[in-house]
């Protein structure tokens, strides 16, 4: 029947063609080619021609592609038609289906040989020559054509279908924004061009839209009126779908957010999931409806149906033989009578964010082909009888491992950190942990790491192929600050304290290679690719202060195993005026390390622990000092060796090194150096200064603990605790001069103090918080701050991440622990952004306000700019 109809439709079509040629083929001579004879057609008997010559000519002068005409006709020279026949409605319908003609007409010219020449005569369409947005900028232009990509429109043929979808675009555009009763017209023009001449004359053919729009006002959502809700209030549904309309809880006010259909449609099925968690498994919107109350006010109606509270009668699994009945029983987390909820039954089936679920538990133990369908097998009134039918399939072997994409990391670097081994039990979490690690080395962008499983049906294995993308890594420091002051009086007497640009200057080579350092031909400007790292760094604020650093650090101590060795050495002179050197009176600290340290990975109680421990001997050279950081005796010199024992124990999960987007972070530390006043025979209390504080002695306790919870995409809350205390060993001693805690403000100021803690608190000027603490401008003992962040990311690329935060921190310090309290701290709150460029480190620009300055009278104001490079809080 359908091809009877389309055969009938290309006859009728045909018809009409030669009754508008028959017609007028008396009075074609305007397109170049003579009257035609009139040809007689037999529909009973139709004639059969070979095409000879296929022509085409153009209407009123009009240009024309003559080739594409043909082409697109499907019809050639040679081939055999009938006529009346199917061959030449069929060409017209082609060329019609092009949407690039306005008019086409045939006309034909028999030989006695048997042979036709088909002659053509085509109008095509008008074109696009562009296009203007009468009433916007040119920023608004702009922004419009990128987004609605009308921009790739010129050249387009002009056709209703055509000037319709433009429109479209720009409606959608806009009512995307809010302005949902958008107007669009289109106003065509004579497209116009320069002659040889430079006269300004029309372009044949083509036409110029200008498009005039009339956005109207935001249209908003006044309120939303639900019906058929039992169980979930008004209150609550709004707020499942808070985007549309947001409240003010305080004063119970309804503030209006503008109207966007699509984000509607989306925020809909946030009202069902919430049933469906709650148990409504039923539950579904009949309807949902407009009331207009105004030209830019609109009221939603939602008509739901809630049904039955479910509850489950009974959980079966079928299939499994691996893991009994009861291990699954334990990974589900659900039993008889527990409320049906989707997304829960969802998530430890398959979606755990921890792993902790059904699908990983298989796949963790090589069962990579494993499937599993959730069924209901039986509901009655309000119960579930669930049935978790599963196919566990071979268990599959990792086969070959690659990888890819590392330019100019070395592939021993990348080998060590894989988990995944051939003939290895093929293990999804070792593949999580793989790409975490690799992504925690700094060298990879995270976000275009990826992991490409290739299983291999014939023997059961499945090929691993990872994907890596290099990013810089290599850093040149130039950090600074401005600090150094603050409303603190002297110093010390004779220094200046004016506030100072404190300036550092270095290089952070990060994936530094020592084995190519004498290969030239092998250098990547650099020689790099080993994961080692190299760091030079130059730090002063001018006369006052000078240090000068370098370290060196093999990830792989050894090559077997991941045991971090790194060597530091650091030279500091701390001048607390400005005299000559040669000044009797010269009040400086010199001070020289050197410090070698291990960390090592290990195994318990999990695979994020990791121990560091090292020595360190430290050399301080005193003169003229005068109370200030250390509150020595007013002109105290001498010399005081400081050895220590360090250990620290690290447990990290991090996502990302730079930006992290999970995860957590635990470091307590313990510095501690020998009791000498213990073990000699001397009595202190006959001993001079220099004499008792020849060794220093002391124990540093540290704890560091902070959060990465994810809220909405890249939307992360950051929770951070800070804590550290100093001891001592002989009472008589007391606490040493050094390293102590100097608390408050941006954690950056000329004198960064040899043998100090400087712990940044915003909203408070520097060190002033310890200072008002201990009286003196002395360092702290102890000190304890909690940190609330909110972090949005702007962009995470791999040339630079950047984010916006709020902040709340609170934090104190104390003269003893006798009067630590953690319950009374001095508060701060405020915004910032961060700016992370790999060759530059952390740049950063706080906003606080010290809620307690008033407690903190050495602070000054309340409001406090914090700018600093190379550090976080």
């Amino acid at each position: 029947m359908n091809k009877s109809h389309k055969n009938l439709k290309q006859y009728l079509l045909f018809t009409l063609s030669i009754i508008h040629m028959t017609i007028s083929s008396g009075q074609v001579s305007d397109s170049g080619f003579s009257i035609l004879p009139i040809i007689h057609y037999n529909f009973v008997e139709p004639t059969p021609y070979t095409i000879r010559k296929i022509l085409v000519y153009e209407v009123n002068g009009k240009p024309i592609q003559k080739a594409q005409a043909v082409f697109y006709s499907g019809l050639s020279i040679g081939q055999k038609i009938t006529i009346p026949g199917a061959e030449i409605p069929k060409a017209l319908s082609n060329l019609w289906d092009q949407s690039m003609y306005s008019d086409i007409q045939v006309y034909f010219q028999p030989n006695e040989d048997g042979t036709i020449v088909v002659i053509f005569r085509v109008e095509e369409q008008l074109r696009i020559d562009g296009h203007r947005f009468v009433n916007l900028s040119n920023a608004q232009s702009k922004k419009l054509d990128d987004e609605t990509a009308l921009k790739g429109s010129k050249g387009t043929y002009i056709t209703p279908n055509i000037i319709n979808r433009s429109k479209e675009k720009i409606v959608a555009y806009y009512q995307d924004k809010g302005y949902y009763n958008v107007k669009v017209s289109v106003l065509r023009k004579q497209a116009t061009q320069r002659d040889k001449k430079d006269s300004l004359v029309a372009k044949v053919g083509f036409e110029v839209f200008d498009y005039i729009i009339d956005r109207g006002s935001k249209v908003k959502v006044q309120d939303i009126v639900f019906d058929g809700n039992a169980y979930f209030s008004d209150k609550q549904l709004r707020e499942s779908i808070k985007k549309i309309i947001r409240r003010y809880h305080k004063w119970n006010i309804l503030i209006s957010s503008k109207y966007i259909e699509s984000k509607f449609e989306k925020e809909k099925s946030n009202i069902i999931n919430n049933y469906l968690s709650k148990g409504y498994r039923d539950a579904r919107i009949i309807w949902d409806s407009i009331e207009l109350i105004s030209a830019n006010r609109i009221v939603l109606h939602i008509q739901l149906f809630e049904g039955n509270l479910y509850r489950y009668r009974s959980i079966n699994w079928k299939g499994n033989i691996k893991f009994s009945n009861g291990t699954l029983d334990t990974i589900l987390g659900i039993r008889r009578g527990d409320v049906f909820n989707q997304t829960d039954l969802d998530e430890h089936l398959t979606a755990n964010k921890n792993g902790y679920d059904v699908q990983s538990l298989f796949m963790n133990d090589g069962y990579l082909f494993f499937r599993m369908i959730p069924v209901e097998v039986g509901i009655f009134h309000d119960s579930i009888d669930l049935e978790i039918r599963m196919e566990e399939g071979p268990q599959t072997k990792v086969g070959v491992v690659e990888w890819k994409g590392n330019t100019k990391t070395s592939d021993r670097v990348i080998q060590r950190e894989i988990r995944t081994r051939p003939g290895d039990v093929f293990s999804k979490s070792d593949i999580q942990r793989t790409m975490r690690d690799l992504s925690t080395l700094g060298l990879f962008d995270p976000e275009k790491m990826n992991v490409n499983p290739k299983p291999n049906a014939e023997d059961g294995t499945v090929d691993i192929e990872y994907q890596v993308t290099e990013k810089p890594s290599d850093q040149i420091e130039l950090s600074g600050g401005w600090g150094g002051g603050g409303n603190m009086g002297n110093f010390n007497q004779g220094i200046n304290n004016t506030p100072s640009l404190i300036g550092t200057a270095g290089i952070s080579l990060n994936n530094f290679s020592r084995r190519k350092l004498l290969h030239r031909d092998l250098w990547n400007q650099f020689p790099s690719g080993d994961g080692q790292k190299l760091s030079l760094r130059a730090q002063s604020n001018g006369a006052n202060f000078q240090s000068y650093n370098f370290s060196y650090g093999e990830p792989w101590f050894g090559g077997k195993k991941a045991n971090n060795l790194s060597l530091s050495l650091n030279h500091m002179v701390n001048s607390f005026d400005f005299r000559q050197k040669s000044d009797p009176l010269h009040q400086v600290l010199t001070s020289s390390i050197v410090q070698l340290n291990c960390n090592s990975r290990l195994n318990w109680p999990d695979d994020f622990f990791s121990l560091s421990y090292g020595v360190a001997f430290n050399k301080y050279q005193m003169k003229n000092m005068d109370g200030g950081f250390y509150g020595f005796p007013k002109g105290f010199k001498g010399i005081s060796y400081n050895p220590t024992l360090n250990l620290s124990l690290t447990r990290s999960s991090l996502s990302d090194i730079i930006f992290p987007m999970g995860g957590s972070q635990f470091i307590i530390s313990l510095n501690a150096t020998p009791p000498m006043s213990l073990v000699r025979n001397q009595d202190i209390d006959k001993l001079t200064i220099a004499e008792k504080y020849k060794w220093a002695e002391y124990h540093k306790w540290k704890f560091d603990a902070e959060w990465y919870t994810p809220i909405y995409k890249k939307l992360i809350l950051m929770t951070k605790v800070r804590m550290g205390f100093l001891g001592s060993y002989n009472p008589k001693l007391g606490l040493t001069f050094f390293e102590r805690f100097q608390v408050g403000g941006a954690g950056m100021f000329g004198y960064s103090i040899a043998a100090t803690d400087i712990i940044s608190q915003r909203g408070y000027d520097n060190y002033t918080i310890s200072a008002t603490a201990m009286g003196s401008e002395t360092g702290a003992p102890i000190f304890n701050k909690f940190t609330i962040e909110l972090r949005q990311a702007i962009t995470t690329g791999q040339t630079a991440t950047v984010y916006a935060l709020a902040f709340l921190e609170a934090g104190e310090a104390w003269s003893s622990i006798v009067k630590y309290n953690p319950f009374q701290l001095k508060r701060a709150a405020g915004v910032g952004i961060r700016l992370f460029m790999p060759m530059f480190g952390l740049i950063g620009l706080d906003w606080a306000y010290g809620f307690d300055y008033a407690l903190v009278p050495r602070s000054g104001k309340p409001t406090q700019i914090h700018f600093t490079i190379g550090q976080q809080f």
